[in-house]
């Protein structure tokens, strides 16, 4: 049997949709990977940003913290 008797067999045309078939699944598995990758990182900055924010409002120094603690600004 050559190699164009195999591939059109019932046996050969399984095994091409086995293939098929597993590559969908690993692709759709990395795919689903990528996305939680982004949506981590994404959050990972949405953080970073709102933490650099309260930084940059917050007091600068001992002295600051306590003006605004007596005026109620906290």
């Amino acid at each position: 049997m050559n190699i164009i008797g195999f591939l059109t067999s019932r046996l050969g045309l399984a095994v091409i949709g086995a293939v098929v078939a597993l590559g969908t699944v690993v692709w759709v598995y990395e795919e689903g990977k990528d996305a939680g990758q982004v949506d981590d990182l994404k959050a990972t900055t949405e953080t970073q940003r709102r933490i650099d924010d309260a930084d940059a409002h917050g007091p600068r120094t001992p002295d600051d913290v306590d003006k605004r603690l007596r005026d109620g600004r906290f």
